[in-house]
């Protein structure tokens, strides 16, 4: 029996279909869940949630615009760390790509638990077995991707179409209801610095993957227009969902209800349809939870198989199958994704996520600045808006994010940067190996 054909190129067999149900529902899948209570809660009012969720769609606004620029100059596997290398050199590269994994593996860990307290929610008799049932999601997404890029590019697309329709149901649904009762005080007490900087950070949080395109890149018929479209029109479409799922929310709850329920959403399904309204959201909520799984599994495999393509890690992870999958960087990516599950890690990881996303923006903003000054050579099929002004106060926000972080939260800067400083043992033994 001949062996499959292993080799180190991918496969083109993806477009912008994708790369939308990639940005969109890899991003939204967690954010309208959870994130709007959280938001509201470190906010205290109505009129601030709102101003804090279009803030943070403005910010992922300005970095699409801006990273479309070398996703479509660049088009390679690895994402940030692709453009890191070719902007900041070998090192800078490496730090980028090992924090950009383990971030991935952190938040793919993250997403499988909350997937799995849905499922105990909606089955009774699951409750208590969490791990187990994270772990078995973890797996069987594994095995789709296993199979090749057309399977885990329909799973990505079907829960995206999936999760956008039963949304769309849910927020034309909930104007139906009578508004909120206004009679109780609608404030809580004013947020402090801290509270903020928590804001901020869940906002954050549920735009993350605005930019997942990016990694997909070289596996895309045609990336010089589908990946900046991809990105660009999916940030509209997020910023529109979230701005419509709050005001449909401040709409039917509250703003005291909306603090405190867990799962605002489950609770305006179950006025619309009482209990099994609550039981379809959870449901929605675990097939959202699926879609971004997928998507982050799938990107954690591309990084490191950049990585390993560029010799710092062993060569074998690079090899891709002939249905289109790097089978063992998928294989050791599931493995450390089910090792945080099974230690607890990653919960305590949930804040420095945050902290390493923002750090990535910001040396991608970066790379857009520090490229256009030293290779004007290179074609641009897109070029950023408003550049250097729109480019430059990204990267402002970015900073400012930061910093504002180490003050209030220097805890998990700390744990930040120790994951950062990890890389360094990987880049000198990858360039020991590496030199004659």
């Amino acid at each position: 029996m001949t062996a499959p054909a292993q080799s180190s190129r991918l496969l083109r067999l993806l477009g912008m279909g994708f790369g939308l149900a990639v940005v969109v529902g890899g991003t939204t899948g967690t954010g309208v869940l959870r994130s709007p209570r959280e938001v509201a809660e470190a906010v205290g009012s109505p009129n601030g949630v709102l101003l804090v969720w279009l803030a943070g769609g403005f910010y992922a606004l300005l970095g699409a615009n801006s990273i479309a620029e070398l996703g479509a100059m660049l088009p390679q596997a690895g994402g940030w760390y692709g453009y890191t290398h070719r902007a900041f050199g070998e090192f800078a590269a490496v730090v980028v790509g090992w924090g950009d994994w383990v971030s991935s593996c952190v938040t793919g860990a993250l997403v499988a638990l909350m997937m799995a307290t849905y499922v105990g929610a909606l089955v009774p008799a699951l409750a208590g077995h969490e791990r187990t049932i994270a772990a078995a999601a973890v797996g069987v997404l594994g095995l789709i991707q296993w199979r090749g890029l057309r399977e885990a590019s329909r799973a990505q697309e079907l829960t995206a179409l999936l999760m956008a329709l039963a949304l769309a149901v849910l927020l034309v649904g909930s104007w139906w209801l009578p508004s909120a009762a206004t009679s109780a005080p609608s404030k809580l007490p004013g947020p402090g610095a801290l509270a903020l900087v928590v804001a901020f950070q869940a906002v954050i949080f549920a735009y993350d993957g605005w930019y997942a395109a990016i990694y997909f890149a070289e596996e895309d018929h045609d990336p010089a227009q589908a990946v900046p479209r991809s990105m660009l029109v999916g940030v509209g479409l997020v910023i529109l969902t979230y701005a419509l799922l709050n005001a449909a929310l401040l709409h039917a709850l509250p703003f005291r209800e909306l603090v405190g329920s867990e799962l605002p959403l489950a609770e305006v399904a179950a006025r619309l349809l009482g209990a099994w309204g609550r039981r379809a959201m959870l449901a929605v909520a675990i097939l959202g939870h699926v879609g971004v799984l997928n998507s982050v599994l799938l990107m954690a495999t591309r990084v490191l198989f950049a990585l390993s393509r560029d010799g710092h890690l062993p060569r074998p992870l690079a090899r891709v199958h002939e249905r289109g999958t790097p089978r063992p960087a998928l294989l050791v990516a599931t493995l450390l994704t089910l090792v945080l599950l099974a230690t607890g890690s990653a919960e305590q990881l949930l804040a420095v996520t945050s902290i390493l996303f923002v750090s990535y923006y910001a040396v991608g903003f970066g790379a857009v600045l520090w490229l256009r000054r030293t290779a004007p050579e290179l074609p641009r099929p897109y070029r950023v808006w408003g550049y250097p002004y729109t480019t430059g106060l990204a990267l402002l926000v970015s900073v400012t994010f930061l910093i504002s972080n180490a003050i209030a939260e220097p805890g998990n800067t700390l744990l930040a940067a120790g994951l950062v400083v990890g890389s360094y043992p990987l880049y000198k033994l990858s360039k020991r190996k590496r030199t004659p």
